[in-house]
C-alpha cells in the first residue's frame, strides 16, 4: 500500500497499524484524498488500527485543530475496518474531545493520549 502524503496529512500502513501524523490544517482536498486512500486500504484488510498523531504546535489556534480532527472523525465513521484508534496530541482540550467524539464512532474503539505517551498509545493499539 502506497504511503498517503499531502500537504498537512502523511499516513503509512505497518503492521496492521496505520500510523498518522496531521502537520496542520487540513483542506477539502486533503480530506478527499485522505478517504480514497481509507477505502483503499479498508478494500484490502479485514482489520487495521490508527494511531492518529495531531500536534497544538502545528495549528494556529485551537479551534484549527478541532476542526480538523471534526474532518478526520466525520471520516472515521465510514471505517468499518478499524478496530481501535489513538489520538495522540498535546492539547487537553483535544484529547476530551476526541474521547467525546468516539461515542460517535461505535465500530472502533477510541482512546487519547498525551504526546509523551506513545509507547503507552502504541502498546494499547499492538493489543488489539
Amino acid at each position: 500500500m502506497n504511503n498517503l502524503n499531502t500537504a498537512n496529512l502523511n499516513a503509512k500502513f505497518e503492521d496492521s497499524i496505520v500510523r498518522m501524523i496531521v502537520t496542520g490544517p487540513v483542506s477539502d482536498i486533503e480530506v478527499e484524498a485522505a478517504t480514497q486512500w481509507f477505502d483503499t486500504l479498508g478494500d484490502a484488510q479485514d482489520e487495521y488500527q490508527l494511531y492518529l498523531e495531531i500536534p497544538k504546535m502545528h495549528f494556529p489556534d485551537l479551534g484549527s485543530v478541532r476542526k480538523t480532527f471534526l474532518s478526520l472523525a466525520n471520516l472515521m465513521r465510514g471505517w468499518e475496518s478499524c478496530g481501535r484508534c489513538a489520538v495522540v496530541t498535546d492539547s487537553p482540550f483535544l484529547r476530551s474531545s476526541a474521547k467525546i467524539e468516539g461515542t460517535a464512532l461505535p465500530q472502533m474503539e477510541l482512546d487519547s493520549f498525551g504526546i509523551v505517551e506513545l509507547a503507552e498509545a502504541e502498546e494499547w493499539l499492538e493489543a488489539a
